[in-house]
């Protein structure tokens, strides 16, 4: 059943008697533009007798799915179904809306009912679209910018809107003569030409859009420009001219197009200023600089002040100078656009330049006589300035001009003659000294004038009839080897008889051999002096050849001389040994007199002879253990061991040695060299340990008789009393012997004896005895142990001469402290070792004997044999 437009269908049912039951009131038709909260039908529910609704009725598969739809409670069974605004309805979107109602009373019946809900259509004003869509009542503005080069009818914007109902719209601008025009698509072209120096700088527009019903909408659109960098900057300038030294300005700018010509006087300061420049630009984005358009580094602008100076020297006489500089001066802003004047600087020539000559000295010499009129000189000059200046010449000093001696040839003022004939024999002349000086002043233009003066000399001279005469044909000198630069060797002396007299000059021109000259001669004394020092090794005499030549330059006669230079041999070379530098290792055993290793030094000097040498060891030689051999007279002397190393005493510890040796070149047969020279060479000797002393250790003790004497008697073979002594107390002990066997013979059986003492020992003494037997082929003592039942048989007294111990040293083992001898190994224990005392008697140290092989010892034994 269909009632005012809405349509309420029951499509399905509980299927039970006792089912709630829906009824649905229609409301007023449901527009698309309804408000929240507008109801759009009232939904009662009937429940069976005792029972009740669980909950309220809820919506349940809706479709779509989103709706706006929501149940009110208006009373217990009474609801009303009301929109909630969101989403909102639109025709277009959904045009009907499909709602199932669900409700469940307390006897777990159910019940639902399909709602449909349809929307009716209404015409909706446009919307735009974009960024002129209106999100608060019309107050956004939406901003564009464009450039101020934008060409007319430039589409700059598109406006986009929409009509709900798909309906044709169209588009209003406003204001209208705004420079902006709108069609019938939105579509926003520019109208006019803009200018952001000039026009207006911003455009607010409104533009509307109206559909067919005439609802509408409006957005605000703000146009601004944007300044373009597209007129060229203005240059203004203030250029110089000097000419003359006078200064003329010539101002101009680039928009009046004129090509500007300045005159430079050339060789104007560097530095100086010629033009002043201003700049300007319309499109005021900064950024301007001043720079030059040039072939040429003669000017330079500044870039920021615009000022234009002079960078190099204007000079119109260098070559390839062009006396016309065209450059152009330009401003421009950052995108390059530039505005340039043209200049053409004209470089106007001065006086600048004085006038130089060819000769400055012009010497004229002539022979007995000079006839009149002769030409004594000609004067070349010339002057740089351009165009060519006029050169003068004046008399400025000496014996020239009217009624002189020498004049100006007429119309030829660069020519000088004689004005009557000069005789070498005159009284004039001769009272001239033969010699007559003169000056010439020569100048150009006379503002401003230069001048440079030329000399001339006119020397009346007789001919050159006599050879110069050296006073000897030979000269012997000697020179030091030591001698340095400088040195005076001696001198040579020539003569000769023609006029001037003895005007010679010297130079040797033969005999120094050396790459570098050696010799040097003073070209008027003739005194020879040294340039370097000498080196008699090497050159031991000089054989020079001195020429002397006299002053006539047309036809100059010489004579030469041979000076024999001797070089005196001196002291002046250090002794050099081959190799510096020698390395050894030897043994720690090795004895006095050896030659370490065949080591000798080869050394030589070349300013003595090799028996002059002498060696001493410098430093390094740490308790003399070495010595060379011979130490003087020879130039190989050998490296011997001179005193042999105790390692074992722990006062010498070092290993190597550095010996540096000096060698000196004044073991002189008579007499020491006065300047003796000193060389050095250097051996490196490591010593290499052989073995290692055994530390003495501890035996067991037992308890018994231990009685030993050791001795070991060492001496060197310079001690020649040692044997002496060692004969003498041997033959004292063989005496003590022979009466000692004498006594027991007469005074009891041994055996007897023998018995006796054991028997006494025995009593003494509970546990076992220990007793020592000497036994000189063993190193080391024997220990003999016997049980308290065993009776003596033997008993051994060994007496050893008491040795020296000269070192110390600490055992590994036990950490005790014993004595040794350095020389023979012998060692002891530094205190005595404590033993148990015993009745019988007491245990003394023992004493190990190790000779070495060149050592000697004396042993003595005496045996007593209790039988």
């Amino acid at each position: 059943m269909l009632s005012s437009h809405f349509l309420f269908l029951l499509l399905t049912a509980s299927g039970v008697r006792a089912a709630p039951n829906f009824v649905v009131e229609n409301a007023s038709p449901l527009l698309e533009n309804a408000s929240a909260h507008t109801r759009v039908a009232t939904v009662a529910v009937s429940l069976s007798p005792h029972t009740s609704l669980v909950g309220d009725p809820v919506i349940l598969n809706a479709s779509p799915v989103v709706h706006p739809f929501v149940l009110s409670r208006r009373s217990s069974y009474l609801w009303d179904l009301i929109i909630t605004g969101v989403p909102k309805l639109d025709f277009e979107a959904i045009a009907l809306y499909s709602l199932t109602i669900f409700a469940r009373d307390s006897s777990e019946a159910t019940a639902s009912q399909t709602l449909f809900v349809q929307i009716e259509d209404v015409n909706e004003p446009p919307t735009f679209t974009g960024s002129l869509a209106q999100e608060d009542q019309g107050t956004k503005v939406t901003e564009l910018y464009i450039t101020e080069d934008t060409a007319p009818g430039t589409i700059i914007y598109k406006a986009v809107a929409k009509d709900p109902e798909d309906a044709v719209l169209e588009y209003f601008i406003s204001p209208e003569s705004s420079g902006f025009t709108i069609d019938s698509t939105g579509a926003i072209s520019t109208a006019m030409a803009l200018d952001f120096e000039r026009d207006t700088r911003s455009f607010s527009l409104v533009i509307k859009v109206v559909d067919p019903g005439g609802l509408f909408a409006t957005g605000n659109l703000k146009i601004s420009l944007i300044n373009v960098n597209n007129k060229d900057p203005t240059l203004a300038c203030s250029l110089f001219s000097v000419e003359n030294g006078v200064w003329s300005v010539t101002s101009t700018n680039s928009t009046l197009h004129h090509h500007i010509n300045i005159t430079l006087d050339e060789e104007i300061p560097v530095g100086t200023t010629i033009a002043v420049c201003q700049a300007a630009d319309e499109d005021d984005l900064g950024g301007l600089t001043f720079g030059l358009e040039a072939v040429d580094d003669y000017f330079a602008v500044d870039q920021e002040k615009g000022t234009l100076v002079t960078t190099t020297r204007l000079d119109v006489e260098k070559t390839g100078f062009a006396r016309a500089l065209s450059f152009s001066i330009k401003a421009c802003d950052n995108d390059q656009r530039c505005a340039t004047i043209p200049v053409t600087t004209y470089v106007h020539g001065i006086n600048d330049n004085s006038p130089f000559c060819d000769h400055y000295l012009i010497r004229y010499t002539g022979k007995e006589e000079i006839a009149k009129d002769t030409i004594i000189a000609k004067l070349t000059c010339h002057d740089l300035d351009k165009p060519p200046d006029t050169i003068h010449y004046a008399p400025s000093s000496g014996p020239v001009g009217s009624g002189q001696l020498f004049e100006q040839v007429p119309n030829a003022e660069n020519f000088i003659q004689v004005t009557k004939e000069l005789d070498y024999e005159s009284p004039e002349v001769v009272a001239a000294g033969h010699i007559y000086e003169m000056m010439i002043s020569v100048f150009d233009d006379l503002h401003p004038s230069h001048t440079v003066t030329v000399t001339i000399l006119v020397e009346i001279a007789p001919d050159n009839d006599f050879s110069p005469k050296f006073q000897a044909s030979r000269y012997v000198f000697s020179v030091p080897e030591t001698s340095g630069a400088y040195y005076k060797v001696g001198q040579v002396t020539a003569i000769d008889e023609d006029h001037p007299p003895n005007c010679l000059t010297y130079k040797i021109i033969s005999g120094d051999i050396q790459a570098v000259r050696r010799f040097w001669i003073h070209p008027f004394s003739g005194v020879i002096e040294l340039t370097s020092q000498p080196d008699y090794e090497s050159v031991r005499q000089y054989n020079l050849t001195v020429q002397a030549v006299d002053c006539d330059r047309a036809h100059p006669r010489t004579a030469e001389a041979t000076v024999t230079v001797d070089i005196e041999d001196e002291n002046d070379e250090a002794p050099v040994c081959i190799p510096y530098l020698s390395t050894a290792v030897i043994s720690d055993d090795v004895v006095a007199g050896t030659n370490v290793n065949g080591l000798k030094l080869n050394c030589h000097d070349r300013d003595s002879h090799d028996f002059e040498m002498r060696f001493e060891i410098a430093s390094g030689n740490e308790n003399l253990h070495f010595k060379l051999d011979p130490s003087r007279g020879t130039n190989t002397p050998k490296l011997i061991v001179q005193n042999p190393f105790s390692f074992e005493s722990g006062t010498e510890v070092q290993r190597r040695y550095h010996l540096v040796v000096h060698v000196i070149d004044d073991n002189l047969k008579y007499g020491k060299a006065i300047k003796p020279k000193t060389g050095t060479a250097v051996m490196d000797i490591y010593v290499r340990r052989t073995s290692m002393p055994p530390s003495p250790t501890s035996s067991e003790q037992r308890k018994g008789l231990t009685i030993v004497y050791t001795a070991i008697n060492t001496y060197e073979n310079s001690a020649w009393y040692v044997p002496f002594v060692l004969t003498l107390m041997a033959v004292f002990f063989a005496g003590l012997v022979s009466w000692m066997c004498f006594l027991f013979w007469r005074y009891g059986n041994i055996k007897d004896c023998s018995q006796k003492m054991t028997k006494e020992d025995s009593k003494s003494k509970l546990k076992g005895m220990k007793y020592v037997v000497g036994d000189k082929n063993q190193k080391e003592k024997n220990v003999i142990t016997e049980t308290r039942n065993k009776k003596l048989e033997v008993l051994t007294e060994t007496a050893v001469y008491e040795t020296v111990f000269d070192g110390e040293a600490i055992d590994p083992v036990s950490g005790k402290v014993y004595a040794y001898n350095s020389r023979t190994g012998a060692r002891k224990w530094k205190t005595l070792v404590g033993h148990q005392e015993e009745s019988f008697g007491s245990t003394y140290a023992l004493s190990e004997a190790r000779p070495l092989k060149e050592s000697t010892s004396l042993k003595t034994s005496v045996k007593h044999q209790f039988l």
